[in-house]
């Protein structure tokens, strides 16, 4: 029988002998050469999780499977008798122990940490046996048929608490595979990774002009002046101390949070020279999902110590993998719902700790993972670590109505809304879209093939537990995945003087809200109606495109704007109109959108005046001709009334291509859809970390469809034509996007026509 024995005896020499060849073989190059290794077992064998040769395992001497008359081998069972202990060597009743590779087919430990289990040898690879359990890391062992006597397998607590001094280990390029980082096993999912919007999370542009408050619209001291902006030193973001100028223009989280810096005659808040009283203290919880591969303390950090590998590479594997639970009663981010489990005990050889990544694979033994298992990794619970935020009013001295969100401002709600949606009762979680399964690979490590399955090179998965690592967002992938998601139909009813349009818009592919996540996204939905003979009609009735599309300028009639004819009297409007921009005017119904709604705005119960969604119908389109003073001539003459409302816009595109630059499209024919956040000061499509309010959420719901209806003249005589449908997925709000010099682009991701 194998026994244990003190660690005097022939047992630590052993182990001590096989880690240094399995980690030869594991950090090396992950050759054939770390599958050989067959290791004699000596008098007595205890495997620990960590130390081990090929993953911790032994290998009987003699009894390979025997060869048929073809050469190939033959396959058998064997069985392998032991017993499960943790690292005091008590025994650990139900554990998993399994073949590896087959983790459906295990067993438990019984009161005593016993088990049996049957190995098959194939012939291909090293069968082994495999224990886990949750909270420890998995251990295992390799044998090519039974072992004389019972094994002992201990396994390894995986201790908390979070470890504060652990250094975030490098993905990798994903093509040198000779460096001791991610990528020597798994260049395939690094790959991926390094294509995903992860990877730049920590270093996207807009994100950090949101949160230091700068505009890149104004490079220099003079246009910054002229845009009553303030031309001061800061830090250049993903550095430590390297200041430049920049044009501090705007809201932004460090100046909005911290009373201290960042307003006039105030050093900026990321001024690398600012004194300690200047420096701010409040950050916004930014980097808690930004930048969660920050070291030291998780949770709560400054976005700008972002630097190196947590600047350059965001979201990153180690970070992923690092995360020990998910707690739903914490706040989003990392240290808080993302409960870390950054490993404390000492490592040896290369590592500085003892490895532990936790993930969603049972039996993963290897003694450079160390995998401990966690199933929530493979549920949609794991994306709502982030992606899904329920928030106090950030600013100081506000508040939220605590009628109305009695749980905080849902600023996101992508995993509630998936939670109510059809693709979680069919049991898909966001993985399914977001990390496609893989068909062409034996399991995540690049060299493992179907021949080579051991606890070196892994053992062979099912596609769906190879995911790719590329976190689709909506523009990633080819289709892009927001192509997918929405279907469009135009039904149409011809009369003697309009045309009627009835529009569809159905998320039939999508499991979650379209448009989703930051709350700054929108739809645009664009309809359009001509005639062979007569060219494009003009809209008389029905939806119209709000705020939300885009306006350049915005006055109503008998505020400040007043109408003559052709003149249009318009201080605010002629600071920023041209000649060549179209000029649209609709006129308020009094009723309101009694749209389906999101969340709060789902309830049966709200009026719709409640949704906040006021109906406006079209009065004109009109081209201007001149600018002179405050005064636009414009190509037709108008008559107004009190109350409509004028919008300053460009013309629209034709036809709509996708990447084509946003336009400001308010007052056209056609609807939008999104979540608009309001500020303390009532200004809409705040920036979330601004907002005390919801105005309005019309985006559509997963397993619902929108629909408008809109109306165009018909003149007379006029030949048949056609009407089209197009949605437009806009990414960023327009006004902010000005403000801030951002490139904004609007892409098709669905339409549809019908003839007339």
């Amino acid at each position: 029988m194998i026994t244990s024995q003190p660690s005097s005896t022939p047992r630590a020499s052993f182990g001590l002998s096989v880690l240094v060849g399995g980690l030869l073989s594991v950090l090396g190059a992950c050759s054939d050469q770390g599958i050989g290794g067959s290791t004699t077992a000596g008098p007595a064998t205890t495997v620990t999780s960590g130390v081990g040769g090929n993953g911790g395992g032994s290998v009987s001497s003699g009894g390979s499977p025997a060869s048929s008359s073809t050469g190939a081998a033959t396959p058998f069972s064997f069985e392998v008798t032991g017993v499960v202990v943790d690292g005091d060597r008590s025994p650990v009743e139900d554990a998993m122990v399994m073949q590896g590779g087959k983790p459906d087919e295990h067993v438990l430990t019984d009161a005593n940490g016993g088990f049996t289990v049957t190995l098959e040898n194939t012939g291909q690879g090293i069968p082994a046996v495999v224990a886990a359990k949750f909270g420890y890391r998995a251990i295992g062992a390799q044998f090519l048929d039974s072992p004389p006597d019972p094994i002992e397998l201990q396994l390894r607590l995986v201790h908390g608490p979070d470890n504060e001094n652990y250094t975030y280990e490098e993905p990798g390029d994903g093509t040198d595979d000779l460096q001791e980082d991610c990528t020597h096993c798994h260049k395939t999912f690094v790959l991926d990774f390094l294509t995903s919007k992860h990877a730049e999370a920590a270093r996207n542009p807009l994100v950090h002009d949101l949160f230091a408050g700068v505009s890149r619209a104004f490079p220099d001291l003079a246009s910054c002046q002229a845009a009553d902006g303030e031309w001061r030193a800061g830090l250049e973001p993903g550095t430590a101390s390297t200041a430049i100028d920049k044009c501090y223009l705007g809201e932004g989280v460090l100046p909005d949070l911290n009373v201290n810096c960042g307003g006039p005659s105030q050093a900026s808040c990321d001024d690398p020279a600012a004194t300690t009283n200047e420096k701010p203290t409040s950050f916004g919880g930014c980097a808690d999902c930004h930048a969660p591969g920050i070291n030291g303390v998780a949770g709560g950090r400054n976005l700008h110590e972002a630097v190196g590998l947590a600047y350059d590479k965001g979201v990153h594997c180690d970070t992923c993998h690092k995360v020990r639970d998910i707690d739903m009663t914490k706040p989003p981010g990392v240290g808080q719902r993302l409960v870390m489990g950054r490993p404390p005990e000492p490592g040896m050889f290369t590592f500085e700790f003892e490895p532990v990544y936790f993930g969603p694979i049972i039996d993963v033994p290897n003694p450079a993972m160390n995998g401990s298992f966690q199933p929530k990794f493979n549920e949609a619970v794991f994306c709502a670590g982030c992606h899904e935020q329920e928030q106090a009013a950030l600013l100081p001295g506000q508040s939220l109505d605590a009628t109305r969100w009695p749980k905080g401002l849902p600023v996101h709600s992508t995993y509630s809304e998936w939670q109510q949606g059809p693709y979680a009762k069919a049991g898909l979680a966001c993985q399914h879209c977001h990390m496609p399964a893989t068909f062409d690979a034996a399991n995540s490590v690049h060299l493992a093939t179907t021949q080579n399955p051991s606890i070196t090179f892994g053992f062979v998965r099912p596609p769906e537990d190879i995911r790719q690592h590329i976190f689709r967002g909506p523009l990633h992938g080819e289709p892009r995945l927001i192509d997918t998601a929405l279907y469009v139909s135009v039904k149409v009813e011809t009369k003697s003087d309009r045309i009627d349009a009835t529009i569809s818009v159905n998320n039939g592919g999508c499991g979650h809200a379209v448009p989703t996540g930051e709350p700054m996204r929108s739809l645009v939905l664009v309809v359009e109606a001509d005639s062979q003979s007569c060219g494009v009609l003009t809209p008389s009735g029905g939806m119209t495109i709000n705020d939300i599309g885009g306006a350049l300028a915005i006055g109503t009639e008998g505020s400040g704007v007043s109408t003559q004819g052709t003149a249009v009297t318009w201080p605010a409007g002629a600071l920023v109109a041209k000649a060549g921009q179209r000029l649209r005017v609709v006129r308020p119904t009094g009723q309101f959108d009694d749209y389906a709604g999101i969340g709060f705005f789902a309830d049966a119960k709200l009026l719709p005046s409640e949704k906040g969604m006021p109906i406006q119908t079209p009065v004109a389109d009109a081209a201007v001709l001149d600018v002179s003073n405050d005064v636009l001539t414009i190509d037709q003459t108008l008559s107004l009334q009190a109350g409509d409302i004028l919008y300053l816009g460009d013309p629209a595109p034709s036809p709509h291509t996708d990447g084509d630059n946003s336009s400001h499209l308010a007052g056209s024919a056609g609807y939008t859809f999104a979540r608009v956040l309001v500020d303390q000061q009532g200004r809409r499509q705040a920036p979330h970390y601004r907002a005390v309010d919801i105005a309005s959420d019309n985006r559509i719901a997963p397993g619902t469809a929108s629909h408008t209806t809109h109306s165009f003249a018909r003149p007379a005589n006029c030949t048949p034509g056609l009407v089209r449908a197009y949605v437009l997925y806009r990414p960023l709000p327009l006004a902010l996007a000005n403000e801030r010099g951002w490139s904004a682009k609007d892409y098709v991701i669905a339409q549809g026509q019908t003839n007339w």
